[in-house]
């Protein structure tokens, strides 16, 4: 393990020593699964014929929620809410439906391309939802994310 004059605590995994100082991040890990998972869903989703009906919707929504409530368990959570924290679960869900709604009617008019540029906007959100109503700071690589991004959807708009 480390010598006497190697750093311990956060400051060691920040400085790339201690344990699991190969490892990545558990939150870049979770970054990516969530990234290729919403590229899957938007994906499959643009792939369904239109006689489906809305029946992707409800797919998609019980196959969230099954995952949500699978995952509880095995994180130990628990499933009981407070009241204003369940209520903020359940607008964020009723959006979350609304958007794939909206996503499926593009697809459906062929119009992909758009609702593609906006869907990739979707991880800028979450960041200006917490810079505004949080007061978080950004740091240097968030700041070169959203940079990027942006970048990313004027070249595809470009396209």
């Amino acid at each position: 393990m480390g010598g006497p004059h190697e750093p311990r605590g956060p400051r060691a995994l920040r400085s790339g020593h201690g344990p699991g100082a190969d490892r990545p991040r558990p939150a870049v890990v979770l970054a990516l699964v969530a990234g290729v998972g919403l590229a899957l869903h938007f994906f499959a989703l643009a792939r369904i014929p239109a006689s489906a009906g809305w029946w992707p919707v409800v797919a998609s929504r019980a196959v969230s929620v099954a995952v949500i409530l699978a995952l509880f368990p095995a994180t130990g959570a628990s499933c009981r809410l407070p009241r204003r924290a369940a209520a903020v679960s359940v607008v964020a869900g009723a959006l979350g439906t609304l958007a794939t709604i909206l996503y499926l009617l593009a697809t459906r008019q062929e119009l992909l391309s758009v609702a593609v540029v906006l869907s990739a906007l979707y991880p800028a959100v979450p960041v200006l939802l917490a810079l505004t109503f949080l007061r978080e700071r950004i740091t240097r690589p968030q700041a070169l994310g959203l940079l990027g991004a942006g970048l990313a959807i004027g070249l595809i708009a470009l396209n």
